[in-house]
């Protein structure tokens, strides 16, 4: 998938995050009997939530074509400021991975999941993350069926199929004002031929984002909450304890497009013995990392 696809994804699931959690504070609130040792948990601690977020098509890893992580950002939360910053691990990313030799960062998620993929960056990074969320792709398109859509302004007709696309392309929509489902919001967001290039597509997705946005926080969503952590649950992998997601939600109000920053690792692309590989540049991801509280 494109980066910038890839980018509006994680901000996707960090938004999805935040609503999760802050629905999660209210089941909560009125269906455990002590809820004093776990909302002393949630109040308390840490005001710095960090994860790695993975996205991929497949959780499943024990079968034979289950996938690599194609998206790998490791995601820092201040809780104080509502800040949200985004790092982008490239994929291609020349590392260690333990029990293997050294080799695309990617590949580890197929040799060990999650848990392999965390140790790997960690160990690249020199980072002490304890936490991954593991999403697939398709809950996108999920999230949108269940609110019942989005509204939008297609800006032009989208016409546009590539069979070797990963996953593979077949857009089809009309000019005009419409709601899209699941299906169809994935092709929008994922539509390039623009004539003003990528800042076309950047406009698509802040207009759906800025939608999105607005049909989540709407009563008719919030009644739907049961089925969104659900769907949740289906398409998610991760060891983040509930009352960190709560935490996490409880700051749903901070959540803001200026409040996201969105950067790459630092490093440059070459080759080794034949291979191509992106190499991180340690001096400045260090500094990188320092400036938002990671190191």
């Amino acid at each position: 998938m494109g980066r910038f696809f890839k980018a509006f994804f994680t901000t996707f699931l960090v938004i999805i995050l935040l609503f999760v959690g802050s629905i999660g504070f209210f089941v909560v609130k009125n269906h455990i009997e002590n809820p004093q040792d776990f909302f002393s948990e949630v109040s308390n601690g840490d005001k710095n939530v960090s994860f790695l977020m993975l996205g991929v098509d497949n959780l499943d890893t024990s079968t034979e074509n289950s996938s690599r992580s194609d998206t790998i950002m490791v995601v820092n939360m201040n809780l104080d400021t509502g800040k949200v910053d985004l790092i982008s691990v490239p994929r291609d990313t020349y590392a260690s991975i333990e029990g293997y030799k050294k080799q695309k960062i990617n590949h580890s998620y197929n040799y060990g999941g999650p848990e392999l993929t965390l140790n790997s960056v960690n160990n690249l990074l020199g980072t002490n993350i304890e936490y991954y969320v593991t999403v697939s792709y398709k809950f996108v398109g999920d999230i949108v069926d269940i609110i019942g859509g989005v509204d939008v302004d297609v800006p032009q007709d989208m016409v546009y199929k590539d069979e070797w696309a990963d996953p593979p392309l077949d857009i089809q929509l009309a000019k005009g004002p419409q709601t899209l489902n699941g299906n169809s919001a994935m092709q929008f967001l994922r539509y390039r031929g623009y004539a003003n290039a990528d800042l076309g597509r950047v406009q698509a997705q802040q207009q759906f984002v800025s939608s999105f946005l607005d049909k989540l926080k709407s009563p008719a969503s919030i009644l739907k909450a049961p089925m969104l952590l659900r769907s949740y649950d289906k398409n998610t992998l991760t060891n983040l304890p509930f009352s960190q997601v709560v935490k996490i939600g409880l700051n749903l109000r901070k959540l803001s497009k200026e409040n996201i920053s969105t950067q790459t690792l630092p490093g440059s692309p070459s080759y080794r013995n034949g291979v191509s590989y992106f190499f991180l540049d340690e001096g400045s991801a260090n500094s990188m990392l320092k400036e938002i509280g990671l190191k």
